[in-house]
């Protein structure tokens, strides 16, 4: 069937994750604009966080410039490199890591160039041991990695 074929199948899975976090971040700044929410007392919350930077913050000291200069740049040209290895995988699993981090990564691209900030919103922690505040691209991101991972170190 031509919709399970991995040039088409990626695209669309890809745009599936992007729409999802884009709504989810909407849908999180309206409702946490003046407060945060505690799901699990101890363990996870819902906490509006503009990032200035990278990943845990990384990049955040760097002149404005300078740091959107080479947050979307990387961005831009890991885009394009995401793009060119998905068109060339003949696997699903490959499709769908490279589609997760696809996804992921232009959401939280546009979020760049649209605010100069990454919206953050999900915050895991026990008590006073705190992860850093993440969102739905993030995880994408960090699933299609983990599969991608996973494919290398499982290939005979």
């Amino acid at each position: 069937m031509w919709l399970l074929k991995p040039r088409v199948l990626g695209p669309l899975l890809a745009l599936v994750v992007l729409l999802a976090d884009q709504i989810t971040k909407w849908w999180m700044t309206a409702l946490l604009a003046d407060r945060g929410i505690t799901l699990i007392p101890g363990f996870l919350d819902l906490v509006l966080v503009h990032n200035l930077g990278a990943a845990f913050g990384v990049f955040t000291d760097l002149p404005p410039f300078w740091r959107e200069l080479l947050l979307v740049g990387v961005a831009a040209l890991a885009t394009v490199a995401i793009l060119i290895l998905l068109w060339r995988t003949e696997t699903l699993w490959m499709t769908y890591a490279l589609a997760l981090v696809l996804g992921g990564a232009v959401g939280n691209l546009i979020d760049r160039l649209r605010f100069g900030w990454v919206v953050d919103f999900i915050h895991v922690h026990w008590h006073d041991l705190s992860w850093p505040v993440f969102n739905l691209a993030d995880s994408a991101i960090t699933l299609g990695i983990g599969l991608l991972l996973w494919d290398n170190l499982t290939a005979p």
